[in-house]
């Protein structure tokens, strides 16, 4: 059974600190522009509403879990849409050769059992291994309290030309504007957290599970493959009809375009220069 909510029926104005006893509550008439702060246990039950009389407010929901493993910042509306803010965990195995940080946010807007929401994520890496990296591969799990969670998988191959240096930082994951709705939950703790998969560096040693970059691998040889016969043809024509053919799988034809464009753009010299180095 549903406990009752915790009503507060004092009016609410200024700045004011309320520790709530239960899980969720109701509060009314509150001044405008009210500063309020609410604290409470047990984060990942926590629902609270405040009905405004046609007036604006300002509050922040401070949720401490139960034991403190992590805080959460939380900013309500007046429409009972609420912004969590989560700072970005690794979960990779020992070892790793990045060290990641972020934070991500979730923005919820409840209506009866549906939740429209947007998260916006920015997840950096810092390569502390010591050595170059040419290939890494990861995945970035974000979710808000409510559900309609994602799974992101980052590929970052550089085995053709770049790399990521020594002590270089990066972007590992970035969000993208948009929302999505989805049926009511019940709610939990949000989460951001990132997984190294897979890293291979410059002189061959790698981290991680190297089944995982099987595909990949294999892309390689096709590319290889087909960059040795553009490298080695004999004349104008046969480079041309050769950069025109599609190769399988569709990566690897992805591959392609950017020596199509640089032909297109500057010409059959510049490309064959391109596939040379």
């Amino acid at each position: 059974m549903t406990s009752a909510p915790e009503h507060l029926d004092r009016p609410l104005y200024g700045e004011q600190n309320l520790l709530l006893s239960r899980g969720w509550g109701v509060a009314s008439h509150v001044s405008p522009k009210a500063t309020l702060r609410l604290t409470a246990c047990a984060a990942p039950a926590l629902r609270y509403r405040l009905l405004p009389r046609d007036i604006e407010f300002r509050a922040e929901l401070l949720c401490v879990s139960s034991p403190p493993s992590s805080s959460l910042f939380l900013t309500l509306s007046a429409w009972s849409q609420l912004t969590y803010t989560v700072p970005v965990t690794d979960k990779s195995d020992p070892g790793s050769p990045l060290k990641i940080s972020g934070t991500a946010s979730f923005t919820e807007r409840i209506v009866a059992n549906s939740v429209t929401s947007s998260s916006n994520f920015k997840v950096e890496a810092l390569n502390v291994s010591g050595r170059t990296i040419v290939l890494l591969l990861a995945s970035f799990d974000e979710a808000g309290p409510h559900g309609g969670g994602t799974h992101h998988l980052v590929k970052i191959d550089h085995f053709f030309w770049g790399d990521i240096a020594p002590g270089g930082s990066f972007v590992l994951a970035r969000s993208r504007s948009g929302r999505r709705t989805y049926p009511l939950e019940t709610a939990v703790e949000p989460k951001a957290e990132v997984g190294v998969q897979y890293v291979q560096f410059v002189d061959g040693s790698t981290f991680g599970d190297e089944t995982r970059a099987k595909g990949i691998l294999g892309l390689r040889r096709v590319i290889l493959e087909s960059l040795r016969r553009l490298d080695t043809a004999t004349g104008k024509e046969e480079f041309l009809a050769l950069l025109a053919q599609k190769i399988q799988p569709d990566d690897a034809d992805d591959f392609l375009k950017t020596f199509r464009q640089t032909q297109k753009d500057y010409g059959t010299a510049a490309a064959r220069a391109q596939v040379h180095t």
